[in-house]
């Protein structure tokens, strides 16, 4: 379960501004805490901060302002789908055409340069289980 500090839905609703609130705490919270905690909502707040915003909610509508008004329960993220395998990620691979590849040249005589098989490829390295040079 997820809790977050909600002041400034709570403030809205009741047709109080945040500037009333800071007159009315002044002294025991710092003004941009009231501002920052009615600009957006809050998951980490201390909890004295908290308890004399309420006890001045409360002298502000004459009536007692539970905690349960200010907070609001949020939904918890589903957990992130498992990581795809190696196999997976294999498959993904484009298979590279070595008729497709790039002809090189030499600085100055500007003959091309034949790129022949070379040897195996990373993937098939890999798949093999052996570690690349």
């Amino acid at each position: 379960m997820i809790l977050q500090l909600n002041l400034g839905k709570y403030l809205k609703e009741h047709d109080i501004s945040a500037y009333r609130l800071v007159q009315e705490v002044r002294g025991e919270v710092a003004p941009n805490t009231v501002y920052d905690l009615a600009r957006a909502p809050a998951q980490r707040v201390n909890l004295r901060v908290v308890a004399k915003i309420l006890e001045a909610l409360s002298r502000v509508r004459g009536e007692k302002v539970s905690v349960l008004e200010v907070i609001d329960e949020l939904e918890e993220v589903a957990a992130p789908a498992a990581l795809p395998t190696l196999e997976q990620l294999l498959a993904q691979v484009p298979k590279q055409d070595p008729a497709s590849f790039k002809k090189f040249s030499y600085d100055r005589s500007r003959k091309p340069i034949a790129i022949g098989e070379g040897g195996p490829s990373i993937v098939d390295i890999i798949s093999e289980g052996r570690e690349p040079r």
